[in-house]
């Protein structure tokens, strides 16, 4: 049996990271870009106007309001299902996110549209498209995409490893274990449990180097009235986004594969191997969190000393449907920064972005298939 202290421990932080990302979904619209409110195009100067502030004011209360009522609930249900069982506190976690999400999304149209509407009663809009270009001025420099390499170094150790301690695996591989500790399904022993590992760390290495492509691909941001400072902020965000794919990526695909293997040996058993896994993602979640406070989306909270400007040098609101989907025929970038959000997004005018949808998508299956096969 594993000690309850340990599920109790996982649980808990789970309740956390409820309470962490709906405070900051909460106060995302104060991580944009000043230009930037509910997804609409505004002046920069309009940081400061009273109704626009009232609605950043309104939107953070909700969240903060809905997410204060889903921490109290999924604490209660802790309290009573701690000990017994935890089936109902894994639907109220799980159903907390997914509430949190959604509300943040549709209070998100819904403040848009008030935007819209009082974007059009001031009549902001841009005399035109500019643009800006950079000279004399070396923005940080770009984390090479041929560090991913490592993530072959990886496997390959992985490969070799297994390879030789394979002689010393028991004819039986424990695989699954329930919330009490207890192995519920075994693997015969076969190279496949040296492969296994190797599988996973490809996977892994396949999704983060493939989110390192898209922001060293991204458009670049940079504001026309203030471009070397806005293009130093955005690279020093795409700098540090770049680090963090690379850094936990590597730190997530050793522990898969070392542990798979201890775990095969019987050295540790399956309990710490989902504990150490757990916690190196709540620290990939935590700095994800402290990352994006620290500097906003595109650098926005690094780029402190923006104009005030009355005039908007863009505005491609209609190219953004719903404020998320970003859908310009125009644009030969295939990715973007986030409009409302942190992060990088596609441009679906692009064919390129349904190639590699789908492309993921089959890489998916085609992982899942192998997984099954050899479990």
């Amino acid at each position: 049996m594993a000690d309850p202290t340990l599920l109790i421990t996982v649980y808990v932080f789970l309740i956390g990271l409820l309470l962490a990302l709906g405070i900051l979904l909460a106060f995302m619209p104060y991580l944009m870009r000043r230009q930037e409110c509910f997804s609409v195009t505004v002046p920069a100067a309009s940081a400061n106007d009273p109704y626009l502030r009232k609605l950043k004011r309104r939107f953070a209360t909700i969240m903060c309001a809905l997410t204060t009522v889903l921490f109290i609930a999924v604490s209660i249900v802790f309290y009573i299902d701690a000990s017994k069982q935890w089936d109902t506190l894994d639907y109220f976690l799980v159903a907390g996110d997914v509430i949190l999400i959604v509300a943040y999304y549709a209070l998100m149209l819904v403040f848009r549209k008030k935007v819209r509407a009082y974007k059009e009663q001031q009549g902001w809009c841009a005399d035109a498209q500019r643009a800006s270009a950079i000279i004399g001025e070396e923005p940080p420099s770009k984390i090479s995409f041929k560090w991913n390499l490592i993530y072959l170094v990886i496997m390959a150790t992985t490969a070799i490893i297994g390879a030789i301690v394979y002689p010393a695996i028991p004819n039986e591989i424990p695989m699954n274990i329930n919330l009490d500790g207890v192995v519920t399904n075994w693997m015969q022993k076969s190279p496949a449990v040296v492969v296994f590992p190797v599988i996973i760390e490809g996977f892994l290495g396949a999704c983060f180097a493939g989110s390192h492509a898209v922001i060293l691909r991204s458009r670049t941001w940079s504001d026309p009235g203030a471009p070397a400072t806005s293009a130093l902020a955005y690279g020093l965000y795409a700098r540090a986004w770049s680090i963090f794919s690379l850094v936990f990526g590597s730190l997530l695909s050793i522990c898969i594969g070392a542990l798979f293997l201890l775990s095969a040996l019987r050295l540790v058993s399956l309990s710490v191997v989902c504990i150490v896994v757990f916690v190196v993602v709540i620290s990939m979640m935590i700095s994800a969190m402290a990352l994006s406070v620290v500097y906003g989306q595109v650098g926005s909270r690094v780029f402190k000393r923006m104009q005030d400007s009355k005039t908007m040098p863009e505005d491609s609101d209609e190219h953004w449907k719903a404020g998320i989907i970003y859908f310009n025929p125009e644009d030969a970038s295939v990715f973007l920064p986030e409009r409302f959000g942190i992060g990088w997004t596609f441009n679906w005018a692009r064919p390129a972005s349904w190639v590699i949808l789908i492309g993921f998508a089959l890489v998916v299956v085609v992982f899942i298939v192998a997984v099954r096969a050899m479990v």
